[in-house]
Order: C-alpha cells, then structure tokens, then sequence
C-alpha cells in the first residue's frame, strides 16, 4: 500500500490516486469531490501515517469553528482511524487542548480559526502538516 498499513480497510482506486498525491513532493494539496467521497479520511490516514513517520512532529486539523470539527473528523474520522492503527493504548487526547498525542511524541491538533483566541492559541505553533477541512 501507497501509505502504510491501515488494518483491514482498503482505500479505494480515488483515494488511492489522492494518497499518491500526498505522498508527492507537492506543498499545496486541493482534493474535491462530492459529499461522502472520502475526502477526509484519506487525509487524516496520510496524516497519522506522517505523525508516526516523523516522530514528535506537529499536524493540524481545522475548520472555521472548533465546534463543527470535533464530531465531524476527530470522532468520525480521527479517533476510529486511530484505534485502526495504533489502537486505543497508542495515544492519549487532551480534550481541553484538543490534542491527540501519540506514543512516538507526535501531535494531533484540533481546532476552529474562527474565535480570534483559538486562533492565536493554533497559529501560534509550527506545523508539519496542516488540513484545512470544509474550506470554501
């Protein structure tokens, strides 16, 4: 596989080609797609696959509101992909700071950009990886 194991799951052929995309030497990624095409999960698989690669690195999951990007991709997404790989042992989540910290000293921020001290407190660090989830 294009990204490392996964468990039992597959990517599809389209997520596939997307993981291609983010494995390549390219700083600006843009996937599309229709609503429940995986958009989502293949980014935060290449994400986690990037966290445990390169040990105490940084990523960051966003959307404007931190209130819309908690269910959305931390519990649908994040946490189940998570237990997939690493299981449930393999990290810990701070839920005050939003902050998924994995055995090798990775982080997993989550967060909103929208409130003005949220944003200071998330751009206020470097990051390996940055997604940007339902950007219009």
């Amino acid at each position: 596989m294009i990204y490392g194991n996964f468990g039992s799951v597959k990517p599809t052929a389209v997520q596939r080609k997307a993981l291609a995309l983010l494995k390549g030497r390219g700083k600006h990624i843009l996937l599309f797609g229709g609503s429940r095409s995986g958009k989502t999960t293949v980014i935060v698989m290449a994400i986690i696959f990037r966290a445990l690669l390169y040990a105490g690195s940084r990523h960051l999951i966003c959307r404007y509101r931190a209130k819309d990007v908690r269910p959305s991709v931390l519990r649908e997404s994040l946490f189940p992909w998570l237990d997939n790989t690493v299981g449930k042992n393999g990290y810990t989540y701070l839920t005050h700071e939003s902050v998924v910290t994995l055995l090798n000293g990775s982080e997993i921020w989550i967060g909103g950009l929208g409130d003005k001290e949220q944003a200071d407190k998330i751009l206020g660090h470097e990051y390996d990886t940055i997604y940007f989830n339902e950007i219009s």
